[in-house]
């Protein structure tokens, strides 16, 4: 902590003050300098000082002496606001806070030079008269390796398609809504038929890039809204929000006809496929994601049992 005016007399005496105080302000600047947050002092709910640190971005005489109201939109503002009130209860106690910077929610920092979204991780801390330096990282980088493990962990490393732990979430939390609001939904559980006996007389390479090439095309023949997941090593599941049942007879018309049409070129002639399709609707309330999942397989048996290249429902 820095010497107050007190403390700094006793020290050096009323003569020397002056060089003294001059010192620590020359250590205070050049501590400022040395870190790569962006660093901020508020008093009276307005910017007094503003240094951009690596946050290159940030035109500082742009927002030097304006109020927080003026930069900030009401849901941020909210936040700053709470962390600024907690440090000025607790001076010298640093008080931490993620948040998001978009310029096409902020016009004034737009004007400052924001042009992407950027994430910060913040820290308060008041001093005792109730100014408070506010600290901020740019932390975009771990934001998007954070983001690019979630992303791995939820997908199938072969295909690209997400994977069965990420299908349940998406489907138990799918099915709650549309049970909520009395809509609907349909589950298509997607079998390539006889896929062991193409790795057996072309090789488990010809079966991957064959399975690569069904998921592309199924990415291309699916709404937005579609969630196309990997259930098994042969088996692709395609769940579609807001879709009846006879919806997803039709869907499953769509994706057999992709599949069957389907031909790949390959080292030992050309290669080719069918698919069975089993169809489930949602059945109401006390209807579950598993229990969809479970009759779609059922329905699938029985097209794949009636010679394959089929599609089955309720």
């Amino acid at each position: 902590m820095w010497p107050d005016a007190v403390q700094l007399q006793d020290k050096v005496g009323r003569n020397g003050m002056t060089q003294e105080f001059e010192r620590q302000i020359e250590r205070y600047d050049a501590l400022l300098a040395a870190t790569v947050d962006m660093v901020l002092v508020i008093v009276d709910d307005r910017v007094e000082y503003c240094r951009a640190g690596e946050s290159d971005w940030l035109n500082e005489e742009m927002v030097t002496g304006v109020a927080l109201e003026k930069l900030f939109p009401v849901d941020l503002l909210g936040r700053f606001r709470s962390a600024i009130e907690r440090a000025q209860a607790a001076p010298g106690v640093a008080q931490s806070l993620e948040y998001v910077l978009r310029p096409e929610h902020l016009p004034s920092m737009r004007e400052a030079g924001l042009r992407e979204p950027i994430w910060y991780e913040a820290r308060f801390v008041a001093t005792d008269s109730g100014d408070v330096i506010w600290s901020a990282r740019d932390i975009n980088d771990r934001k998007k390796l954070q983001r690019k493990v979630t992303n791995q962990a939820q997908r199938d490393p072969l295909t690209g398609a997400y994977n069965r732990r990420a299908l349940m979430t998406v489907m138990e939390q799918t099915v709650a809504q549309a049970q909520r609001y009395d809509w609907t939904c349909s589950v298509l559980l997607i079998d390539i038929d006889d896929f062991s006996s193409i790795n057996d007389q072309h090789g488990w390479d010809a079966g991957d890039q064959l399975l690569q090439q069904i998921v592309t095309g199924l990415y291309k023949l699916k709404r937005t809204a579609d969630f196309l997941a990997r259930y098994s090593d042969d088996q692709l599941v395609l769940f579609l929000p807001e879709t009846n049942h006879d919806q997803g007879l039709a869907a499953g018309e769509r994706v057999r006809n992709l599949i069957a049409e389907m031909v790949m070129p390959y080292p030992t002639g050309e290669l080719g496929c069918t698919a069975s399709v089993g169809v489930a609707g949602l059945r109401g309330l006390e209807d579950t994601a598993r229990e969809m999942l479970k009759r779609a397989e059922e329905n699938l048996l029985v097209a794949r049992s009636s010679g394959g290249n089929r599609v089955e429902g309720e």
